[in-house]
């Protein structure tokens, strides 16, 4: 499948000294960058941090030895470059005419980079984002009608996997998944002490999703202290397990302010985590899904088309919600989701009164696209 950013990427590479990708675990970014390497025969060296052996030993050279490593081929692909203890001063050196290699580099944990580095490679957009591939990627794969067909299973095994695999495949998959999720943020340097509190963390998160919910009802779920879950949960937001949507609030009246809600990247992340892969006929929560994976679609087309936006709810004290708020450089557009098209909803009369220019519009299965691949 070719990638949103695939054409982006191939021509920064002859230009651009250090280029990142990021993203979660499992999405293909190795193979990603391998691909478009591949394209002008690029000749390449690949160093694997992620594997235990070679990261030892690659960790064990000083930082002349890894300039000279470096300068062995015209390009470097470091992966899981998070795991390499010289990061940063190897990146100096390489924008200090040290280098002669372009390095890629692959993270699916924060890499210790100098924020300033980071956003300079993000204004020069060699910051790449690379997700599970969306649903309009997959549209463009197949065809829009057979991807509307599969929107039920999207729901449920979300979007790692094609239609057509196997059901036991995506299942075995989305489950090993979640266990590197949890071994890449088990580490003494990420203070996560306990294992099985970082997956009842998610599994919290995943029983609440579309729910407002606090730092303090987590941690009394679970039985430990608030910022115990607050370090856990940032950790998984900047894993890219989850995203954060904060309460869009003027300090108006009965507007609900200290509560977030948490949006699972993908559908079969959530659903693995808490071992629920029965058909939508058999569940409750078939809203809860649909939100999340239409919020989840929606930011994910965002950051890999590079626009920047902010994402918002908005709840009352009498119980009106606006599912989404999303700002961005056009103007505030709010959203309410419904699986079944034939239920109407309407625009909650107290955000109206708050909020008359900031337009509510209804996403079901009848105007999910345009939501999906608006600009």
């Amino acid at each position: 499948m070719e990638r949103t950013i695939s054409s982006a990427f191939v021509a920064l590479l002859p230009t651009h000294k250090i280029i990142l990708v990021s993203g979660p675990k499992n999405t293909g970014k190795i193979t990603f960058i391998e691909t478009a390497l591949s394209i002008n025969k690029n000749k390449y060296q690949k160093i694997e941090l992620g594997e235990e052996r070679i990261r030892e030993e690659i960790n064990k050279l000083s930082l002349a030895e890894l300039l000279w490593l470096s300068n062995q081929n015209a390009h470097m692909l470091l992966c899981d470059c998070e795991h390499l203890v010289l990061l940063q001063e190897f990146l100096d050196e390489v924008l200090n005419g040290k280098v002669n290699a372009s390095i890629m580099l692959t993270a699916s944990t924060p890499p210790k980079i100098e924020e300033e580095l980071l956003e300079a490679l993000a204004y020069q957009g060699a910051h790449f984002y690379l997700p599970p591939p969306t649903f309009y990627e997959y549209t463009i794969e197949t065809s829009l009608p057979i991807e509307s067909k599969g929107i039920d299973q999207r729901l449920i095994y979300g979007n790692y996997h094609p239609l057509d695999t196997q059901k036991i495949v995506k299942e075995e998959g989305l489950n090993e998944t979640i266990n590197k999720i949890v071994e890449a943020n088990f580490s003494a340097s990420n203070r996560i002490n306990k294992s099985a509190v970082l997956l009842r963390t998610i599994q919290v998160l995943a029983n609440h999703i579309g729910q407002p919910i606090s730092y303090n009802q987590i941690a009394t779920f679970i039985g430990v202290d608030n910022e115990t879950i607050e370090r856990y949960i940032s950790l998984l937001c900047q894993s890219h397990v989850l995203y954060r949507l904060s309460p869009y609030s003027t300090d108006k009246k009965y507007e609900l302010k200290k509560t977030n809600i948490f949006i699972f990247l993908d559908n079969g992340i959530r659903n693995a985590s808490i071992n629920n892969f029965n058909d939508l006929l058999m569940r409750m929560d078939i809203d809860a899904l649909w939100m999340n994976w239409l919020i989840a679609e929606r930011i994910k087309w965002n950051k890999m088309n590079m626009v920047m936006a902010e994402y918002f709810f908005w709840r009352s004290h009498t119980r009106q919600q606006v599912d989404f708020i999303e700002c961005n450089a056009k103007g505030i557009q709010g959203y309410k989701f419904k699986y079944n098209k034939k239920k109407p909803l309407k625009k909650p009369p107290l955000f109206q009164n708050h909020y008359p220019d900031i337009p509510v519009h209804t996403v079901n299965t009848g105007t999910y696209f345009s939501f999906l691949s608006k600009r």
